[in-house]
């Protein structure tokens, strides 16, 4: 008998190889459409879907983002299907950024006549005592078109405070009050040392009690110095502004029965809802190469100044954070963070004519090459002002606005308190003057609250 060999045919009626690779087709044709339907499926779904996931993958992205533009937070919030859930998303990330955009879109977000869930008005009441001032006052705006009814509690609170921008603050949003409790919440500060702040407070009494105190806001407004950028008051307003505040206090005393004293405090709340702000941690190199970080001094309180040498305010305050070191020098750390190598909105790197010439050099030199020259320029810059103003803290220079732009520091002259814990206690911009420098690091040394006045 012939025995049948592989591939030939066969009267039994058993299969043969083109049977078998006849199955081998079907199942590779079923195979190939599963596959197809599978992924069809995935695609539609990918497809539905699409919206919901680029909105997950934009959020997550943006609040990994450490240093996020303005914009970016706040096309984040815009564009989500839940607005609230984003919002609470970026303030709750504890980052400067994210809060202060948190903030700017509330209105956006709760409409002034739709009433706020618990959750949101615990937050924005938090938000009228925190550390940044740029939440502060955004907060108490919000409150103030809103006609919350803490709104006197926690504008008082800001009259207690050691900066005198932040006693201004409180200031503007009592005009909505009634007499009955501003007028004795006024009543302080007519002995404040500010004359704006005592000259505003008679107004205000004025409006309230139909009195004349005899003084023009006109004579004790601030002005700005040309030359050095900072805030100051013409000759004669302290005197003119105490005259007036002698007239109120003889009015007061013919009245001051007729307001009895209302105790105002800022709603438990507004303190339960409160977080520490933790500061995030960076690394940057002074102007000799020594790499420094923030965590490396945790235990004493830190000074942050972000600042240029073009800025006139930001170069006027360095003789007041040289003699608060000294003062402070056992436990205080003072960082300055130089911007000038970031550009400005017109491209220009710290408006230096040097830097800005350097495309006009060799046209054989790389960008690389013209960069590296720029940021030579810019650090030889940093160092001359170093040494002509005799800064005594070190100087560190941030390239690619890595920590600044963590920090909002594009508006100078930019100030953050980190306390011993490596917890932001205060964030402003603008000078300062000494005495509200020691009384911020007082303030920090001791653990205060931030709406507490420092004696």
């Amino acid at each position: 008998m012939k025995t049948p060999k592989p591939g030939d045919g066969c009267d039994c009626g058993c299969g043969t190889s083109q049977d078998f690779a006849l199955a081998k087709s079907r199942r590779s044709k079923h195979r190939f459409v599963f596959i197809v339907a599978v992924g069809a499926v995935v695609v539609f779904v990918v497809w539905l879907l699409r919206e919901p996931l680029r909105q997950l993958i934009t959020r997550e992205a943006t609040l990994a983002n450490d240093a996020p533009t303005q914009e970016a937070v706040g096309d984040m919030i815009e564009h989500a299907t839940d607005q609230r859930a984003a919002l609470l998303a970026a303030w709750n990330s504890g980052k400067i950024v994210h809060r202060e955009v948190a903030i700017q879109s509330f209105a956006q977000v709760f409409p002034p006549e739709e009433p706020l869930p618990p959750e949101f008005d615990s937050l924005i009441l938090s938000a009228a005592l925190d550390p940044d001032m740029n939440v502060r006052e955004l907060a108490l705006t919000i409150l103030q078109q809103r006609k919350h009814p803490a709104l006197p509690e926690l504008a008082a609170a800001q009259l207690r405070d050691c900066d005198q921008q932040v006693r201004l603050l409180g200031l503007s949003h009592l005009k909505s009050i009634s007499p009955s409790i501003g007028v004795p919440t006024l009543i302080p500060l007519l002995d404040d040392p500010d004359p704006l702040i005592v000259t505003m407070s008679l107004k205000l009494l004025e409006n309230w009690s139909g009195s004349n105190f005899g003084v023009k806001l006109s004579e004790t407004v601030s002005f700005e110095n040309e030359k050095t950028g900072l805030k100051e008051h013409r000759e004669g307003s302290s005197e003119k502004a105490r005259a007036g505040a002698r007239r109120a206090k003889v009015w007061w005393l013919e009245h001051q029965t007729e307001f009895p004293p209302v105790p105002l405090r800022a709603p438990n709340e507004a303190h339960a809802a409160r977080q520490p702000l933790p500061a995030g941690d960076f690394q940057l190199q002074t102007l000799e190469g020594q790499k420094l970080r923030l965590s490396n001094f945790r235990g004493k309180v830190v000074l942050v100044n972000f600042w240029t040498t073009w800025c006139p305010a930001c170069v006027s305050e360095v003789p007041e954070l040289i003699a608060l070191l000294n003062q402070h020098k056992d436990n205080l750390v003072i960082l300055g963070v130089s911007l000038d190598y970031v550009p400005d909105e017109h491209g220009h790197i710290g408006g230096h004519a040097t830097v800005e010439e350097q495309g006009r050099g060799d046209g054989h030199q790389d960008d690389h090459e013209r960069s590296a020259e720029a940021l030579k320029r810019v650090r030889e810059k940093v160092a001359r002002t170093v040494k002509a103003r005799g800064i005594n803290y070190p100087i560190l220079l941030d390239e690619r606005n890595e920590v600044g732009g963590r920090y909002n520091g594009g508006e100078l002259p930019t100030t953050v308190i980190v306390d011993a814990q490596g917890n932001v206690r205060r964030r402003f911009i603008g000078a300062r003057s000494l005495p509200v420098f020691e009384a911020m690091i007082t303030e920090a040394q001791h653990n205060q609250t931030l709406t507490q006045t420092t004696e």
